[in-house]
């Protein structure tokens, strides 16, 4: 891209009984966005020499079970360690032995190295061996070899010393209070084990931004660091296209360029980093009140910069009278039949429109609970009654791949791809389906 632009606002209300509005100062909490900083550190001390990502558990904690002794940093890093995602919740009181205790004496998903499954508890270990490796406190080693350096001053989980009025509170749905992440029960500065290292960093918008260009630099990690962030060693049966790598998801564009990416949520508070190194674009989505209609903000501005042609749908109004009119078309099709909800919705006010979130996840809770039959009336309805909306059909190709029909799996990814063709998972998919056929 030639010259630079940057564009940074706020919307809404980070404290609503106050009228305090969002605005770029504003501080949120970045969820999951954190393990990219965990993950930054563990390259920082490899290049200090203190540690390899090739060490195993049983290097840094004493008695750890025969099954975990040879998980490596590195697995910890790609989530392909076989641990569990939780061994509590976020804000569960515990302290490091009661932690330990627990984590080892979880079973294993699969076997180390051979899977992949998101663990948030392998990256609080990350952030223990970070602790013991550098004699720091894991926020104190983050500051000083990591934001420091990007001159991100507002980040962190106390160090910042954080006006409290610039911390915004957390929204459920109903517009009901959730709160300030630090009003939440934290040991002394910083949360519990079950958050520290893997979530609950506190940051802005203009700090993540400072982290994107100082990545686009040499000042934290070496170019052969950040190869390894971006590029680390690959499981035998992994697309390099499309991979989790180190505290980040990585893939090709259709451009050929390289795109990361992670977000972060507690499904209170969300946030969103996407980023495209190879032509230095970066969006930042930080929000106090998370809801699905604007998680993929950040890929619709993506694709209106990169294509042209795209045209976003705008969402539909997640009201009242929606919900109440989604849940009767739901009792119809579960009472009377897929052609009777159709009648249904073709008899419907001009005001009243079927919610797309709530049918997509109607159907695959269905799907869960082994209504494979219910759950594909629920992904069809919903596709029939947004045909131009990608991710709509994309849905019910996900429900006949689930049950074991590649044809018409195929048929809708394809459809799919059709109003949207940047979705390399889709074309995976169809890929996967077509070899196997």
């Amino acid at each position: 891209m030639n010259g630079e632009m940057i564009i940074s606002k706020g919307y809404g209300f980070s404290d609503q009984e106050k009228k305090i509005y969002n605005t770029p100062k504003t501080v949120f909490d970045i969820g999951s966005i954190t393990k990219q900083f965990t993950a930054t550190a563990i390259l920082k001390l490899e290049m200090q020499g203190k540690l390899s990502t090739d060490d195993s558990l049983a290097k840094y904690f004493d008695q750890v079970p025969a099954d975990k002794a040879n998980i490596t940093l590195h697995d910890l890093l790609r989530h392909q360690s076989g641990l569990t995602s939780n061994v509590g919740g976020d804000f569960e009181k515990i302290n490091d032995e009661e932690f330990l205790n627990k984590v080892f004496s979880s079973p294993l998903k699969f076997e180390t190295g051979s899977n992949f499954y998101y663990s948030n508890i392998g990256y609080s270990l990350l952030a223990m061996i970070i602790e013991k490796v550098s004699g720091q406190d894991y926020e104190a080693y983050c500051y000083e070899y990591l934001w420091k350096p990007a001159k991100m001053e507002m980040t962190g989980y106390s160090r910042p010393a954080f006006d409290p009025s610039l911390i915004s509170n957390g929204y459920y749905q109903d517009d009901s209070l959730w709160g300030k992440p630090t009003d939440k029960e934290w040991d002394q500065n910083a949360p519990y084990w079950h958050l520290k290292g893997n979530g609950g960093i506190l940051s802005t918008t203009e700090d993540m931004y400072r982290w994107h260009t100082c990545l686009m630099t040499d000042l934290v990690l070496s170019k052969e660091a950040k190869q390894k962030l971006y590029h680390p060693k690959l499981r035998k049966e992994e697309d390099e296209n499309t991979i989790y790598a180190y505290g980040w998801d990585v893939s090709t564009t259709n451009r050929k360029t390289t795109q990361v990416w992670h977000n972060g949520s507690n499904r209170i508070l969300y946030a969103d980093f996407l980023r495209f190194i190879d032509e230095d674009i970066t969006m930042i989505f930080l929000t106090n009140k998370s809801h699905p209609n604007f998680n993929n903000v950040c890929f619709h501005i993506s694709k209106m910069i990169f294509n042209p042609n795209f045209t976003p749908i705008i969402p539909i109004a997640d009201n009242k009278e929606n919900r109440t009119f989604t849940i009767r078309i739901l009792k119809t099709l579960e009472e009377g039949g897929l052609e009777k909800a159709k009648e249904e919705l073709s008899l419907k006010k001009k005001s009243e429109q079927l919610l797309i979130y709530i049918m997509r996840d109607e159907g695959f809770n269905q799907m869960d609970n082994g209504n494979g039959d219910l759950a594909l009336q629920i992904l069809e309805l919903n596709a029939f009654a947004h045909p131009k909306s990608a991710e709509s059909i994309q849905w019910l190709g996900e429900g006949y791949m689930e049950t074991g029909n590649k044809e018409l799996a195929i048929k809708y990814f394809k459809e799919s791809l059709s109003l949207n063709s940047d979705n390399r998972w889709v074309n995976e998919r169809i890929k996967e389906l077509e070899d196997t056929k």
